[in-house]
């Protein structure tokens, strides 16, 4: 799991804290029901999460802020899902509703190609018709490759490119570099989403599961 730019689309460990999502083809298809281990579960998010959600956010992203289409995201106030295995928490996705739209803010996972990134986003999904939102968007860089190719394997479309978005975000977090990890700039911000109209992704065959 590659380290993330402290732009959009975190159990105590904190010595330990969660990467940043970077899901990876074919493995992580997992999900609430399907998962190879069956320990694993998400719940909501609670007051006792709050100290180990600011912490770990801040390990993450450099701060509890989210940059993405010109607006800097306080995330230390959003409501989330936690998913816990052996009552140890893996993974957090947070959330943010407005209006009928249901943003999933940030993504992430302590352990890799278990369905723990799929489980929280098929939450998110759930949670989000059980609103009466319209759709489940977020966004995420240019540079995160594994989870473009997520996102679309979970049915989400490309709706939204932003060329050169990031420098405004950037403009908004300067913590945010230039590059990855591998050489990559950072410049240009993808917008996917879910129309809650669609057919939810767990009834799609699993061996169209791809890499």
């Amino acid at each position: 799991m590659r380290s993330r730019s402290p732009t959009s689309c975190s159990t105590r460990s904190v010595s330990s804290p969660p990467r940043p999502w970077r899901p990876e083809a074919p493995d992580d298809t997992g999900d609430m029901d399907h998962v190879t281990d069956r320990t694993l579960s998400v719940r909501p998010l609670g007051p006792r999460d709050r100290e180990w959600v600011d912490l770990t956010q801040a390990a993450m992203w450099g701060s509890s802020t989210v940059a993405r289409k010109g607006e800097l995201l306080d995330t230390t106030a959003l409501p989330g899902f936690v998913a816990v295995r052996h009552g140890e928490p893996v993974g957090l996705a947070l959330f943010c509703v407005r209006g009928d739209e249901y943003e999933v803010v940030s993504v992430s996972a302590t352990v890799r190609r278990e369905g723990v990134g799929r489980a929280l986003m098929l939450r998110c999904f759930d949670d989000a018709r059980k609103r009466g939102c319209r759709r489940v968007w977020l966004t995420t860089t240019n540079d995160n490759v594994g989870a473009i190719a997520f996102y679309q394997r979970l049915g989400m479309d490309l709706c939204a490119f932003s060329r050169n978005g990031v420098a405004t975000a950037r403009r908004l977090k300067p913590s945010i570099p230039l590059r990855d990890e591998f050489g990559v700039g950072i410049d240009h911000e993808l917008e996917f989403e879910l129309l809650l109209g669609a057919d939810p992704v767990d009834d799609l065959p699993r061996s169209s599961t791809r890499g």
